[in-house]
């Protein structure tokens, strides 16, 4: 037992200071704040904003790059603060929000109907700075349901991440010959670095 205990002391303290080192290191690595802001809108009905809003909300979510602050959670502080304009869209009002309720990063966006055209602008607004992070628009000529590949790639784009070309594809914006092509480039790319690798491992050998 006498022994034992040295061991089980050592042990103790490691696992102190592993245990404290992994808590700075995640409020180190904490996620950033996000509000989406109301956007917004023309041309489409009610029920086609909230589906369209919602899809984006969503897809920021599962990203999972930001901690998502919802609308009620924002509208429940404004309220404190007897604010009196919870639906602004423009970019001075969502970073004056920002402010009041303390989160980091705002959207700001639109969607916009006219015809069979219809489009979608979004932007995310770092509050400290003032400054606009990421940006991304892309317009659809067809069915509404057709701008959905364009909200995907929206909340990608916005959360610091480059959409798939089966994305690209979905939605008009690379054809299908030209992704074939960065493939091949790529693997072609691949081979020359692995034979340049060889070569040097057998010069290395000789």
């Amino acid at each position: 037992m006498i022994r034992s205990l040295p061991i089980k002391t050592l042990f103790l303290f490691f696992f102190i200071i592993s245990s404290g080192s992994a808590q700075k290191k995640s409020r180190y690595y904490a996620k950033p704040t996000l509000a989406v802001m109301n956007f917004d809108s023309s041309g489409i009905s009610d029920d086609t904003y909230t589906f369209l809003y919602n899809k984006f909300w969503y897809d920021l979510d599962s990203i999972g790059v930001f901690i998502m602050v919802e609308q009620h959670q924002v509208y429940d502080i404004l309220e404190k603060y007897q604010y009196d304009r919870p639906e602004c869209t423009t970019k001075a009002c969502a970073i004056e929000m920002g402010r009041l309720v303390g989160i980091q990063n705002v959207i700001i966006g639109s969607f916009f109907r006219s015809g069979d055209s219809s489009s979608v602008k979004t932007e995310i607004i770092i509050v400290d700075e003032d400054s606009i992070k990421h940006s991304s628009s892309g317009s659809h000529v067809g069915e509404i349901d057709g701008l959905i590949p364009h909200v995907q790639i929206a909340a990608l784009r916005l959360s610091g991440i480059e959409p798939s070309d089966r994305l690209l594809i979905k939605a008009g914006l690379l054809e299908l010959e030209k992704s074939e092509n960065r493939f091949f480039a790529l693997i072609r790319k691949l081979i020359v670095k692995a034979q340049q690798l060889f070569f040097r491992k057998e010069e290395k050998e000789e």
